[in-house]
Parts: structure tokens; sequence; C-alpha cells
């Protein structure tokens, strides 16, 4: 039999919660079995399966504990160096997009590093084993930090974002974000549902998750549709960096 355990600091458990998010399903498929441990200080995630499945479940495993680290404390990491806690709507999309830009490349690097034959301490990794990606980190920060006033306007944000986008190809022709109450659903052409990204910041808003869809997917055309008012810093990002049609539904 197969098994792991993942765990992380309580103050931490929102990317424990992810690693489960991802692993549960697979891990019903195949009858596996799973256990959850909380402590004073530290919260643990155990799973169990059949020797036949266990290449599966830690490709699974080790993809998205990858995630948490290179998602989730990085973009702890960054506002940590930059000094943003809980910032305004335009500094969170930014230090949230700028997190996902070369993910990719960080998710390889620290993947070569987990061993999911032991437990996996998801801030063991990142306090005494991320040196190397902390520098590349370290690198864009200081890109950020050069130029410090960028985080207090605005439009300087919008422009960063936009110097982003042109670094980037665009993935989808149209995209539509559909608002239902605090979540969204994202549509591409012929109407395909296409998996969200998401920051797996501390904390975030719906608005802040969709917009950072939005980017990552660089649509020529975007269509939204919401139920209830969207916030002026929303639409006025969206509209500066795309072409966007609103769509009232009831």
């Amino acid at each position: 039999m197969y098994e792991a355990t993942v765990s992380v600091a309580n103050e931490n458990a929102h990317l424990l919660d992810y690693v489960k998010e991802q692993i549960e399903p697979i891990l019903g498929e195949v009858d596996g079995l799973t256990a959850e441990a909380n402590e004073k200080f530290r919260t643990s995630f155990s799973l169990a399966c059949a020797d036949t499945y266990r290449f599966q479940i830690q490709r699974k495993l080790n993809d998205a504990v990858s995630q948490a680290l290179t998602l989730g404390y990085k973009n702890l990491y960054m506002r940590k160096m930059l000094k943003i806690d809980s910032g305004n709507f335009y500094q969170n999309v930014l230090v949230n997009t700028i997190c996902i830009f070369d993910n990719d490349y960080d998710k390889q690097v620290v993947s070569r590093m987990l061993n999911s034959d032991a437990t996996l301490c998801i801030d063991g990794y990142y306090n005494f084993r991320l040196d190397s990606v902390k520098r590349k980190w370290n690198e864009i920060t200081k890109l950020v930090s050069d130029n410090f006033y960028v985080l207090t306007d605005s439009e300087m944000i919008t422009e960063f974002l936009q110097y982003l986008l042109e670094s980037t190809p665009s993935k989808v022709q149209t995209l539509s974000v559909s608002f239902d109450s605090d979540s969204f659903v994202l549509y591409g052409t012929g109407e395909k549902v296409l998996e969200p990204m998401f920051s797996l910041a501390r904390r975030a808003t719906c608005e802040e998750e969709a917009m950072l869809n939005v980017l990552f997917f660089k649509p020529k055309n975007v269509k939204i549709y919401h139920s209830k008012q969207l916030s002026p810093e929303f639409c006025k990002m969206l509209n500066s960096l795309f072409n966007a049609e609103y769509i009232e539904v009831n």
C-alpha cells in the first residue's frame, strides 16, 4: 500500500486545503483513504491507496504540493519583500499576476526536490530547500521594489501589467467570465468550460481571482456576465487592458 502525509503550519492551512482539493477526487476514483489531524500549530493530511495506483497518486500529489510552494509561498514571500499584506485591488492583482508568470519553470525545479514517499512538510521545504528558487524570486521583487512608486499608483500598475501581457501569447480568442455570488466560471471559444488558475494567496477576492485569469488567458475579447454590481476598480482595470463587454443577468 502507498501512504503519504502532507503537513503545514496552521497559519497557511489554505495551502493544505488546496492540496486536498486536488488529490481527493482522484483518490476517490481508486478507493483511496484519507485522514486529517489538527494540532495546536500544524495540520496534517494523510492518504493511502493500493500500490497499483502509487505512481498515479504520487504524480498528482507532487504537482499539487509543487503548486502550493511555487504559487502560495511565492505569494507570501513577495508580499513580505514588497511590504504588501492586505493590499488594495490593484496591488493584489499585480502581486498575484507576477507570481503566476514563469510558474512552470519554478514547478519543474521544486518538483524534482520533493520526496512524496516521506512526510511532506510544505513549510519545511519553503524554509530550507528553496534557496535557488528564492534567488530568482528576489530578482523579480527587486524589479518592482526598485520602482516602488509603481505600487502606489494604479495607472503605473496597469502599465506594468500591460508590459507583462506583451511578453505572453494569447491563449484564447474570446473569454467569457460568468460571476455567480462569490465564484465565477470561465468559458472559452465555443462555450468550452476552462479550468481556472488560482493565486493561492492567503486572502483573495472573487474579482481579484477573476482578473488574474483574464490576464493569464490574455483573450482578444472579454465578456463579463454578472448579476450584481462589479467594483469600479475591476471594471477600470479590465477596460484599460482588454476589449470588454458587460452583460447583466438576472
